[in-house]
């Protein structure tokens, strides 16, 4: 394979990016994301009775106005520049299988003289709400069930027989809010199923202002892209580093007593599968800078820091989302208060009233007081209860 343009791709593509106001970890998870993809089913490492891939389900959960279109709009267009199969936005379980069924027709490739198709997609979308806006219970229980990458799937046709996919590797990148988040994705998909494999990232501050964004560097992006082929012509099985093994294997007997101390479920679910997508993210940033299949100690131990980031800034994304009916109220109001400081509770109501009563405020603003994040007091010069933020009493404090 020719030499590379760029000395490691990510680096790459944050000098790339650098004059935009998104946060830096979007970008750089939209560019792990952008990598998995590329490489498809092409390089796996042997786990037991099974290989594993280097598919990820990324989603980014941010309120808007955070510039968070700009990484999967990037991504989509790099991948489609190289012709790897991108799915449409919007769509069924049905017009997803379909798809997955015609990339048989043109993903391959070659190993050991042989040829391997494979059913390889990639779903990005900067609208969640599009891609579940037909078939919501339908896409996310393929999803879900596509995550393992099967040699052999299964599936019903629309005349009800069945069908098989060969070879299957599925990567999503989604992006969505988080008021849509709470509102409108099933229960059971919060900290189950779903969502535990997917790598969720909260949204942040804006990394910079631009008024006025300057053209980004057209020769930056030809690299990016050709150098972004190199890596989707990548073939073969990773071997462990023997220390990187090691490393691994001391890390993941931490885990136990990691999820014995969390309190939230949709985080201790997440951790149940943390190490799968561990070796996955490790995977990326190797090929990020070589062509040669090698975990090493410095790439798992850079996976295992931002998983575990990842982990913390669970319950952040998520939010209130959960079986209670003021839980995506409070924490809204939870926020404000966070944001604030210091308020009033007539300050709060003339904020929420909306979708709050009086009586409804009264009621988060006891939950949140019950918890210990803030300070409640009668102040009779103003009638009114003053309300002040308990700095570190929570997740996100600051």
């Amino acid at each position: 394979m020719s030499k590379r343009k760029l000395p490691n791709w990510l680096k790459g593509l944050a000098e790339y990016v650098e004059d935009t106001e998104a946060p830096r970890n979007f970008w750089f998870w939209g560019g792990i994301s952008t990598i998995c993809s590329a490489l498809q089913r092409k390089v796996w490492l042997p786990y037991g009775l099974e290989k594993l891939y280097p598919n990820i389900y990324l989603l980014i959960v941010a309120p808007p106005g955070k510039r968070k279109g700009g990484p999967p709009t990037l991504s989509k267009r790099l991948l489609e520049d190289i012709h790897i199969p991108v799915a449409v936005d919007s769509s069924s379980k049905r017009s997803l299988t379909k798809e997955l069924a015609e990339t048989v027709k043109t993903e391959q490739y070659t190993y050991l003289g042989k040829p391997k198709p494979m059913a390889a997609l990639s779903i990005i979308s900067k609208e969640m709400s599009s891609l579940l806006a037909v078939d919501p219970k339908g896409i996310i229980e393929v999803l879900t069930d596509l995550f393992d990458s099967h040699d052999s799937w299964k599936y019903k046709t629309s005349g009800q027989g069945q069908d098989f996919l060969y070879n299957v590797c599925v990567n999503c990148f989604l992006v969505t809010t988080p008021t849509w988040l709470m509102r409108n994705l099933p229960e059971e998909a919060i900290g189950g199923g779903y969502t535990a494999r997917q790598i969720v990232i909260a949204g942040g501050e804006r990394y910079k202002n631009v008024p006025i964004p300057s053209e980004l560097d057209k020769a930056l992006y030809k690299a990016l892209k050709e150098d972004l082929n190199k890596i989707a012509h990548i073939v073969g099985e990773f071997v462990w580093q023997p220390e990187a093994r090691e490393f691994f294997k001391s890390w993941y007997r931490t885990l136990p007593a990691i999820s014995r101390q969390m309190k939230d479920e949709r985080v201790v679910n997440f951790l149940e599968r943390i190490h799968i997508m561990v070796i996955k993210v490790a995977m990326a940033l190797r090929v990020s800078y070589s062509d040669e299949l090698i975990i090493t100690t410095e790439d798992m131990g850079q996976a295992t820091e931002l998983l575990m980031s990842v982990a913390a800034g669970i319950p952040k994304a998520f939010g209130g989302h959960g079986t209670s009916r003021l839980g995506p109220d409070t924490h809204k109001v939870l926020d404000q208060i966070r944001l604030l400081g210091k308020t009033t509770f007539k300050e709060l109501l003339g904020a929420n009233y909306r979708n709050l009563t009086k009586t409804d405020l009264k009621e988060v603003i006891e939950t949140i007081e019950g918890m210990g994040r803030i300070r409640v007091v009668f102040d009779t010069t103003i009638q009114d209860f003053k309300i002040a933020w308990v700095k570190g009493k929570g997740v996100g404090d600051e």
